[in-house]
Order: structure tokens, then C-alpha cells, then sequence
């Protein structure tokens, strides 16, 4: 495990020097075969972004079958049973960088029977959070290299690159619609942390891209609202978050009602207690500022975030020099 990221570090310069990728820092690095063995059934890759994997040399790798936007669907997708729709929990977030929290949480959405799958989307480039320096590029590979080497090879955890080939990040109601069309067998649930869901939030305001404005138009009309739309035609599943409650009223045993129609909670199988933590990336990051000048003396500035992510995302942003100030 501890020699991945040294194979990604060694062919991340040729990537991001590919002209035909979409930005700086972008490509695909993972690889379906070979010293990586990374899952072929992850949520696909763009055939073009693959073809210029292989060119840069990368061992083994491969790509979808179709060019659909985001990725097109590899071959073990293409193979889905046709008896009942395949269950997909999207659970996004910007993994910056990613934790062993992360994995937890996504672990116990399946072991909780609410999914079938669960498809961890690092999401693209955010104008609006100007702090958000790590490339889509870097946090998906970090993603990848903590599923694979957390979990077993059939452990239905996938990670998905549909934005990280975006010129930014896709807004949710855009992305959920993006995956209902490449993958129409499939229904999408959107995971939501509860912090999500308090007197100062409200997702019926969430905004989307407005498909129709063209420049020149006026810039107040590039975004439109379609928070409703996402409530009317998608799922929630609704996980906890510590020191983020959500109170029953009357009329209301869930207390979810009141925020959409389509919300439900995550539950555990009798007799089975839900894992949570409160580790966050906001604390990876801290931690890995306060060591700036450990390492300027040389010490080991990484050992306050040892044990809080896996092993291989440790040394992958030692050897990447992420979070530097």
C-alpha cells in the first residue's frame, strides 16, 4: 500500500501536462489492473482521459466504454441485473483531504441496507470557496487510494470522477440529473449530513446552473433555482452529524417532513449501533498547518494526522507537498 502513491506521483507531472485534459492538474490516474488494482467497476472514466493515461505509461490502465460526459459505463455496470433498479447513494463532498471519518460513514451506509452502492464524488473546482486549493485532480486520487486500500475488492464503495474533469464543480441538482441520464437503470440517492438541515439552511434555495443564459445576458440570471426540483425528484438519505439535531415536532415523528418529501434517515438493522465521529477535514488541515514548522525543521510535520487517514493518503500529500502554506 505504501508504494501507490509513489506510482501516481511518478506519472502525475506527464498527466498534467496532457494539453487535451480539460484543465491544469487534470486527467485520470487511476488504473483497473496491474500493481494498483484498483475496482473496475469504479464509476467511469472518459475513454479520451484514458487513452492519455495509457499514453503517459501509467500501468494497466483502463477506461470506460462511452464517452458520456463525465465518464461512460464500463463493462461490470453494463452488467447489472435487469431484476430490480441498482441503488446508488452519492455521497459528495469535497474529501479535502479524505478521512478515515469518510470511510466510516460511507461503510455504514451499506452496511445499513439503505444502498446498494455508495459512489464517493470528490467535487470539482468551487469558485465560491476560494480556500479549496487542492486540485479535483489530487483529492480524487487521495480518494481512491483510501478505498482501495480500506476496503475489500467486492465492497461496493466506489469512487466517481464526473467532476473532476469539469471545468468546476457541477451543482447538485446538475450532477444528480447528470448520472439519472448515463445511468438510467439506476436510482441515486443523495446522502446529506444533518448540519444540512438547521434554521440557517434551507435546500429549497440551492441553486443550479441556468443551461439557457448566454453571454450577455444579465449575470444575476446564470444561476437559477431548482432546490423544489431536487426535493420533488430525488431521495435523501439523511445521516447524523454530531452536534447538528434535528427535532420531532408534532405531526412529524421524523422530523424530516418539514424539509422535503423524499427525506429519510439512515438506520441500522436491529441490534447494530451506527459508528459516527466528529473528525473532519477542516481538522486534517489544521493539524497539517500547525506542523509547518516542524517541517521547515525537518521533523516528521504528518505525525499529528497519523491514524486519522489512511496511510496512503498520508504519504501521498507528503509526497505532493498538499497543504502547504
Amino acid at each position: 500500500l505504501v508504494a501507490l502513491p509513489v506510482m501516481f506521483s511518478s506519472h502525475l507531472g506527464s498527466l498534467r501536462s496532457s494539453r487535451s485534459l480539460r484543465y491544469v492538474a487534470s486527467g485520470s490516474a487511476m488504473a483497473s489492473s496491474g500493481a494498483l488494482s484498483l475496482r473496475q467497476t469504479t464509476p467511469p472514466f472518459r475513454e479520451a482521459a484514458s487513452r492519455k493515461v495509457r499514453a503517459a505509461g501509467l500501468p494497466g490502465a483502463s477506461g470506460g466504454s462511452k464517452d458520456c460526459g463525465g465518464g461512460g459505463r464500463p463493462d461490470a455496470m453494463s452488467r447489472q441485473s435487469t431484476v430490480g433498479r441498482r441503488r446508488v447513494a452519492v455521497y459528495g463532498g469535497a474529501f479535502d483531504p479524505i478521512t478515515n471519518a469518510h470511510l466510516t460513514a460511507a461503510s455504514e451506509i451499506v452496511h445499513s441496507g439503505s444502498a446498494d452502492e455508495v459512489w464517493m464524488v470528490p467535487c470539482g473546482k468551487r469558485p465560491d470557496k476560494p480556500k479549496l486549493k487542492t486540485s479535483p485532480l489530487d483529492r480524487y486520487v487521495m480518494c481512491q487510494i483510501a478505498v482501495n486500500a480500506a476496503f475489500a475488492p467486492d465492497f461496493p464503495i466506489r469512487v466517481s470522477d464526473i467532476e473532476c474533469f469539469e471545468p468546476e464543480a457541477l451543482y447538485t441538482y446538475d450532477l444528480l440529473c447528470k448520472l439519472r441520464e448515463t445511468y438510467p437503470d439506476t436510482t441515486f440517492t443523495f446522502v446529506v449530513g444533518t448540519d444540512w438541515l438547521q434554521p440557517n439552511t434551507n435546500i429549497m434555495t440551492w441553486e443550479s446552473r441556468n443551461f439557457s443564459w448566454r453571454p450577455g445576458d444579465p449575470p444575476e440570471k446564470r444561476l437559477i433555482v431548482t432546490g423544489d426540483k431536487l426535493l420533488r425528484e430525488f431521495d435523501f438519505l439523511v445521516v447524523f452529524r454530531p452536534g447538528h439535531h434535528v427535532w420531532k415536532v408534532p405531526g412529524d415523528p421524523t422530523g424530516l417532513l418539514r424539509f422535503g418529501p423524499r427525506l429519510r434517515w439512515l438506520t441500522m438493522p436491529d441490534g447494530m449501533m451506527f459508528i459516527e465521529g466528529n473528525l473532519s477535514s477542516t481538522e486534517i488541515r489544521k493539524r497539517l498547518e500547525q506542523s509547518a514548522s516542524l517541517r521547515q525543521l525537518g521533523a516528521n510535520s504528518l505525525r499529528g494526522i497519523d491514524g486519522l487517514v489512511p496511510v496512503g493518503v498520508l504519504s501521498y500529500i507528503e509526497r505532493q507537498a498538499l497543504y502547504l502554506p
